[in-house]
């Protein structure tokens, strides 16, 4: 009966190692990348749901967060010349063209990261990230400046996301 009783406490042991070494494995890369960003939730919920990054290189990664930092850009600057042909608002008008020369700005930046990062200039993709982000951060700007509320908040903290996001995967690559 206690030989009986030692094999069932070898086996719960060597269960229960089994368990705690499958579920304490290694990071993955993204969770690496994600895990030094400004938004760790926003990261996971963005590259977390493409089940192609958690096998990505880093490359890769920061590759597929250009393309959609650039498509968040895009979509935001059309939104902003949408708002800017309906403003009638003096005030709001100048704040929008503030907005959408700040988006013009980013799009040249984005434009450039993809070279950078296929040529391995990771300071650069890092300052070019940096100043797409800026663009974000520009444009929220002119309207608390101007005591305006923002319409435009969610995809600005958006975009700058996406660039902290390439900023942190040039500065592990480098």
């Amino acid at each position: 009966m206690a030989s009986s009783l030692n094999y069932k406490i070898i086996f719960l042991l060597v269960i229960n190692l089994y368990l705690f070494v499958t579920t304490n494995a290694t990071p993955t890369l993204l969770e690496n990348v994600c895990d030094k960003t400004r938004d760790i939730a926003f990261c996971l919920n963005v590259f977390g749901a493409d089940p192609a990054t958690r096998t990505t290189s880093l490359p890769e990664l920061g590759q597929i967060a250009i393309d959609k930092a650039t498509e968040k850009a895009w979509k935001t600057r059309s939104d902003i010349n949408k708002r800017l042909f309906f403003a009638f608002d003096p005030k709001l008008k100048n704040v929008l063209t503030q907005c959408l020369h700040s988006y013009d700005n980013a799009l040249a930046a984005l434009r450039i990261a993809p070279d950078d990062l296929r040529k391995a200039h990771y300071m650069y993709l890092y300052r070019h990230a940096n100043d797409a982000g800026q663009g974000a951060t520009a444009c929220e700007q002119s309207f608390i400046g101007s005591s305006l509320p923002s319409p435009l908040t969610r995809d600005n903290v958006q975009l700058s996301n996406y660039c902290n996001i390439i900023q942190i995967i040039a500065n592990v690559s480098w």
